[in-house]
């Protein structure tokens, strides 16, 4: 659960460090360790003490604001770009969860990837005991159509309600 949270860490990263270990210290291929594991979590953490950096003390105060908001503004740069990073993460994580959602409800809606066991024999069970009822109740005035009578039952509903 945690691996998922954290914005830098995927499955690659973890497939990485499991060849590091593989291959133990003594044949540990340096050039591969420095080119795939070191220098990206370097550029990162360059890149988030540095951009906030360079956009509060040489960006900024070219902008001409008086030396009060430019203090201010060096002051709240790194929380302004933690904030930033933080709600870009959050809308990809909430773009990815709607997508799921949207894929499972889809999927959920025509079946796919399922099978449907029994199905002509569910459907004339059904037939079957839904004319079981229907004898048993006719005294009681239940009436039991069949399935393409219920699209003329929606329209018979709207009409009515359209005619109050």
């Amino acid at each position: 659960m945690l691996d998922h949270m954290l914005p830098i860490v995927d499955d690659s990263w973890r497939a990485k460090f499991e060849r590091v270990r593989e291959d133990g210290f003594s044949r540990l291929q340096g050039l591969w360790v420095l080119r795939e594991i070191v220098f990206p979590i370097v550029m990162k953490l360059l890149t988030a003490l540095c951009v906030p950096y360079v956009l509060a003390r040489g960006v900024f105060p070219m902008l001409g604001y008086p030396l009060v908001v430019n203090s201010a503004v060096y002051r709240f740069a790194w929380i302004g770009c933690l904030s930033v990073s933080l709600f870009c993460f959050c809308a990809k994580r909430c773009h990815v969860w709607f997508r799921n959602l949207h894929n499972s409800i889809r999927d959920d809606r025509y079946l796919i990837g399922r099978r449907l066991h029994n199905f002509g024999e569910a459907a004339l069970a059904n037939q079957n005991q839904n004319q079981n009822q229907s004898s048993e109740d006719a005294g009681d005035g239940v009436l039991i159509g069949r399935e393409g009578d219920v699209d003329n039952g929606l329209r018979l509903r709207r009409a009515i309600q359209q005619e109050a």
